[in-house]
């Protein structure tokens, strides 16, 4: 076996060990996500879960697709789309979903900042804040309406890492745990 297929196994096989059930890296689409919805309803037993999970999938897609630093054409959508990856890990309580790419260095301390407060409130403060944002003449992208969303849908804060590349440029990852346990 050659080398390249043999790195290419172990890679397989440390998913698998991780229980790693969906892994993307790229720009994404409206295939991509109509495909990853049909998969977690076929790999989770409850509706609910999947359907909460699904949720929390599409916003970190979108705020790839919205705000990662490094674009790619997209001939579907015929414009640039944001690139980065997603993965969704089984483990035994609950699911974890993690999205990391590109982002601009001077947008880290804001959004780092955005998250820690996301992360301080408890649920009904959480569904104010949601309120005060829709309510927001600047809302849309950019408004933390899909971070506050991640955070009520999971019930969990928001746990973020962000790795420097440059002066210009680091990696920022975003994970989110869904429990399988029904509420």
């Amino acid at each position: 076996m050659s080398e390249e297929r043999l790195t290419l196994f172990n890679y397989f096989n440390d998913m698998n060990n991780q229980e790693i059930i969906l892994t993307f890296k790229g720009t994404i689409s409206q295939d991509i996500l109509t495909d990853v919805g049909i998969s977690l309803r076929s790999k989770l037993e409850s509706h609910t879960i999947s359907k909460k999970t699904f949720a929390i999938f599409v916003e970190l897609a979108q705020n790839i697709y919205h705000h990662s630093a490094q674009k790619e054409y997209s001939a579907v959508k015929g414009r640039t789309a944001g690139v980065g990856v997603i993965l969704i890990q089984n483990q035994a309580e609950h699911l974890t979903l993690s999205s990391g790419n590109l982002i601009e260095a001077y947008k880290i301390e804001g959004l780092s900042e955005r998250c820690e407060y996301i992360n301080t409130l408890n649920p009904e403060e959480l569904r104010e804040y949601y309120i005060k944002q829709r309510r927001r003449p600047t809302g849309g992208v950019g408004a933390n309406i899909g971070l506050i969303d991640m955070a009520r849908r999971s019930g969990n804060p928001l746990e973020y890492q962000v790795v420097k590349i440059d002066d210009e440029y680091s990696f920022f990852a975003l994970s989110i745990k869904v429990s399988k346990l029904e509420d």
